[in-house]
């Protein structure tokens, strides 16, 4: 197979080039298996070769496609190999906050596909076991002929604006003190922009309008794509729904709460994005 040229190197197919070598994302539960020595930002994925001691943990493989002209596998991998020497787990969520934008992708994906094959088992029509395929990444039901693909949900995330201050927002599960962009769940029939005007104004009571899309990001938890925009606000009183949200306040673009998102994540990126474009404008 020859792979062809593709975006920041990576090319998603569920059958092998059969390259001479492999990366090898090690999974157990929700953490990624790390060798020691690997360079976490860049390019902390196993080798094959130093993999193979991990073979004996492994439960399954799936091909994910190709990385940097290699076969990329994610090894769904027993606890046990936590304690293999020459390696330690990293938090998923760490290993994103840090990672670069291809690790991050890739990272997001494996744990998406070992979850959609653990979340779609049986056919949710007759209930009989559904069959992994080599062809393309699905699930099929052989007795109705279903192809199931993996779950995406699609999810709104917004830095709403109001002047040089944006609005930001604690959720009551966080603790005290980190405060992020608003984002919720499209309902089923509705788009991206009626989402945001509902979220917002069901979340913190504010309307907003101009609103503009800046970018996407895929989210493992367990599978969302969250959809990132800028919006301004056309009221500014706050009113939190105190089930969803604690607290939300207006911060100026030079004074931010000191736990936000970092850049590489999307939330991070879109506070970074405001604070550029207000520093432009405002000096």
């Amino acid at each position: 197979m020859t792979i062809p040229k593709c975006l920041n190197g990576f090319y998603a197919s569920p059958v092998a080039a059969n390259t001479a070598e492999k990366w090898i994302i090690g999974v157990i539960g929700q953490d990624i298996l790390l060798a020691n020595n690997a360079d976490i930002k860049s390019n902390p994925f196993i080798d094959c070769n130093v993999a193979q001691q991990l073979d004996v943990f492994c439960k399954r493989k799936i091909t994910l496609g190709q990385w940097l002209s290699r076969d990329c596998e994610v090894w769904d991998l027993t606890p046990e190999a936590d304690s293999t020497d020459g390696f330690n787990t990293a938090v998923l969520r760490d290993l994103l906050a840090i990672a670069g934008e291809e690790v991050f992708s890739l990272a997001c994906r494996a744990v998406q596909l070992l979850n959609w094959q653990d979340t779609h088992r049986f056919c949710g029509r007759c209930g009989q076991p559904n069959q992994a395929t080599h062809k393309e990444h699905a699930m099929v039901c052989t007795s109705c002929n279903i192809n199931n693909y993996p779950r995406i949900s699609p999810c709104i995330i917004v830095v709403v604006t109001h002047g040089d201050r944006c609005l930001l927002a604690r959720n009551a599960s966080w603790a005290s003190g980190r405060f992020s962009a608003l984002a919720g769940f499209l309902e089923a029939g509705e788009s991206a922009e009626q989402a945001l005007h509902r979220e917002v104004f069901e979340e913190v009571g504010v309307n907003i309008n101009n609103i503009r899309y800046i970018g996407s990001q895929s989210w493992p938890y367990p599978g969302q794509l969250m959809l990132g925009f800028i919006a301004q606000a056309t009221s500014e009183e706050i009113k939190v729904d105190g089930i969803e949200i604690a607290e939300a306040n207006w911060f100026h673009y030079k004074q931010l709460p000191e736990k936000i998102a970092p850049p590489g994540i999307i939330a991070g990126a879109l506070i970074k994005q405001f604070v550029d474009e207000a520093t432009l404008i405002y000096g």
